[in-house]
């Protein structure tokens, strides 16, 4: 009995082993889960504008180490401008708000982040192809660091267009080399409803879980 219970978790486990991603070309990937425990966490407890890494071997460093998003509407400068981080990065918009991605990485190109509609099975990032025909699939966009431009500047823009898509809570999704390496939980409200916010009532709005 005993053994096959062993045998059951073992195909279960191998189930989740692998991931694909096609950014709307033929190309595909199959990648382990190295760390089944971030699914667990990343599904359990999602804060707004936290990085939840995944997919890394154990003390391997993510291609991306921190983020910084401005936004062109909401806030003053120091809530629009915070310093790079993988916690408490900026991540309540309106949805006709610009969003300017400035990420800490090594690598200067090939980095994409793709907007869904959030999934409460974070876990289903890892188990599925990932392309525009994917469901809850809103948008992408590719992070490139233009060499022309001093550190400040941004690695790519994008806003979520009002006629488009409706208010409510998003998943970034970040690819590089095909593999999911992070997500982060974003709220999108309606254009205007917390344009005239104080920073601390933004804040405030940053702290709620989902």
């Amino acid at each position: 009995m005993m053994k096959k219970i062993a045998i059951f978790l073992a195909a279960g486990l191998a189930a989740l082993s692998t991931v694909n991603f096609n950014n709307g070309a033929n190309a595909k990937a199959t990648t382990p889960i190295n760390n089944a425990a971030n699914v667990s966490q990343i599904q359990d407890t999602m804060v707004l504008g936290k990085l939840y890494f995944v997919n890394l071997k154990e003390g391997e460093q993510p291609v991306m180490t921190a983020l910084s998003l401005f936004g062109n509407r909401c806030g003053s400068e120091n809530f629009n401008h915070k310093p790079h981080a993988t916690e408490g990065i900026r991540s309540v918009f309106e949805l006709d708000e610009w969003i300017e991605f400035h990420p800490k990485s090594n690598a200067k190109s090939g980095i994409t982040v793709m907007v869904f509609i959030h999934k409460e099975d974070q876990g289903f990032y890892l188990k599925n192809s990932l392309n525009d025909k994917t469901p809850g699939y809103i948008q992408e966009l590719a992070l490139n660091k233009d060499p022309d431009e001093d550190e400040t500047s941004d690695w790519g823009s994008f806003y979520l267009h009002p006629d488009e898509t409706t208010p409510g809570y998003y998943d970034f999704v970040f690819i590089y080399k095909n593999k999911v390496f992070a997500t982060m939980l974003t709220h999108f409200f309606k254009q205007e409803e917390i344009y005239e916010k104080s920073d601390a009532e933004l804040e405030k709005l940053m702290s709620q879980r989902r």
